[in-house]
């Protein structure tokens, strides 16, 4: 029976670790949110290796590579200042990723980035944020959507994680 026990639960974390692979990363967790001050504005775990937000204080990147943050994902577009973002995450001794979206849907082409970075474990901790988090959850809407997770709690997922729900449309038109 130990036995048992012991193959059923090294089934499933195979399974979770190939699912997720960002999951099976050695890196630090992410924060919770009681453990985060003012370094990012609506602030949230959503996963072990991945906190979304909107905008950051830039004088307190140190703080969040403190906190175990590698890759920061900014998809603010570049008259939001993004360079000067960029310049300072990287003097932080962090990686730097823009995927600018603007008022529309993210593209093909940047949800397929966006899964590479979120499913690569050399990323995590990833903190990905825009202005007021409401981009980043229409991009994880689409990505979990895309990744088999039913559109309505993909959906669900994007509200909670900062997805206006004037974008809702935006994300359901993707799928039909």
């Amino acid at each position: 029976m130990k036995l048992l026990k012991t193959l059923l639960t090294l089934c499933v974390l195979t399974l979770v670790s190939v699912a997720h692979p960002v999951y099976a990363s050695e890196s630090t967790q992410v924060p919770f949110g009681d453990k985060m001050g003012a370094e990012v504005l609506n602030y949230n775990r959503l996963r072990p290796f991945l906190a979304t937000g909107g905008s950051i204080d830039l004088g307190k990147l140190e703080t969040l590579r403190e906190k175990g943050f590698q890759t920061i994902i900014d998809l603010r577009m570049p008259e939001e200042g993004t360079a000067e973002e960029r310049a300072a995450v990287e003097a932080a001794g962090m990686t730097y990723v823009n995927l600018p979206i603007g008022k529309g849907a993210p593209t093909d082409d940047q949800i397929v980035r966006l899964t590479e970075l979120l499913e690569d474990p050399d990323a995590a901790p990833i903190l990905m944020h825009c202005a007021s988090g409401n981009r980043v959850g229409t991009a994880w809407a689409i990505y979990r959507a895309r990744s088999g997770v039913p559109l309505g709690i993909a959906i669900e997922e994007g509200l909670t994680t900062g997805m206006r729900p004037s974008r809702v449309e935006q994300v359901q038109a993707l799928f039909q």
